[in-house]
């Protein structure tokens, strides 16, 4: 699975951490890394600060860090024998990365790290992360540790896609020699039910909770059937094959846990600048390391 690997960098111990298993990757892999850094001096305007000359002062700091966070990202690359180019852009940095994915179609994964925890750095930080991961068409690695991947969890439902996920997943795990399994959760009839309730009066609809549980289990197994039909046919035998019954968002994170990746389909269009309720969640949890599919 040979790829070129966009890393972005703030100079945070996050993104740095990104890096690192980025290049654990890119060793593997035979791969490749672009390590990307963005000056956002423009967005200090005079009217956020409230003084015209600080503008280009800080745009000129962060010139500086700018240097020193690419230099640092060829030490790493060195030390880890992984073959690193650098580059410093100017701009809002979620829309400057994206600029960047959309004209080099070569980059097959995004790597970058969780949102850092604290007010004074969200604003920027975490708006760039989940930007990223709403809007690219490309895999986004997103992680705050320093791993080597050997054992992945998919999610898997009936969505286009979740297929993609499986697809990409079983090459990706191929590539990285790591053990696969998959897993579906069977939301909660009764409480679906019970949120219906509350925005639609219907007689009676507590008899429809058995035959909604029936039409569930059956759609959780069979995106599990489809998963592991899929990855038997690329020569990958799935470790394990999980299906569980609650929210679908806990469920899913409980057990990423005990893997070193989740992979997961991320659905609705690129443009639509919004992300479910569980990729929300995956993004919040810092100790979860997840790859979005597109």
């Amino acid at each position: 699975m040979n790829m070129k690997i966009l890393v972005p960098l703030d100079g945070s111990d996050n993104a740095f951490n990104a890096f690192r298993s980025a290049c654990n990757i890119a060793v593997k892999t035979d791969s490749y890394i672009t390590a990307f850094y963005v000056n956002k001096g423009e967005v200090y305007t005079p009217e956020e600060t409230g003084w015209i000359s600080l503008k280009d002062k800080i745009s000129d700091e962060l010139e500086i860090l700018g240097h020193e966070v690419i230099r640092k990202a060829y030490a790493i690359g060195r030390d880890s024998g992984t073959s690193v180019e650098g580059i410093i852009s100017c701009g809002i940095p979620a829309e400057e990365i994206l600029k960047y994915i959309g004209a080099h179609g070569i980059i097959k994964l995004i790597t970058m790290g969780h949102s850092s925890k604290g007010k004074g750095a969200q604003e920027f930080v975490e708006s760039t992360t989940k930007n990223v991961v709403s809007q690219s068409k490309t895999p986004v690695f997103v992680t705050s540790s320093v791993i080597n991947i050997r054992s992945i969890l998919i999610a898997v439902d009936n969505s286009d896609a979740s297929k993609k996920a499986v697809l990409f997943g079983g090459e990706f795990a191929k590539s990285l020699e790591a053990d696969i399994s998959v897993i579906s959760v069977i939301p909660d009839a009764e409480e679906i039910i019970n949120e219906y309730k509350k925005i639609a009066e219907v007689p009676n609809i507590e008899r429809h909770i058995k035959d909604l549980e029936n039409t569930l289990t059956e759609k959780a197994e069979q995106a599990v059937f489809t998963a592991k039909d899929t990855l038997t046919s690329m020569n990958i035998k799935p470790l394990s094959a999980i299906i569980k019954k609650g929210q679908p968002a806990d469920e899913v994170i409980s057990e990423a846990g005990h893997y070193d990746l989740i992979i997961i389909g991320k659905k609705g269009s690129p443009f639509q600048k919004k992300l479910s309720r569980i990729a929300n969640k995956l993004l919040d949890s810092h100790s979860i390391n997840t790859i979005f599919v597109q």
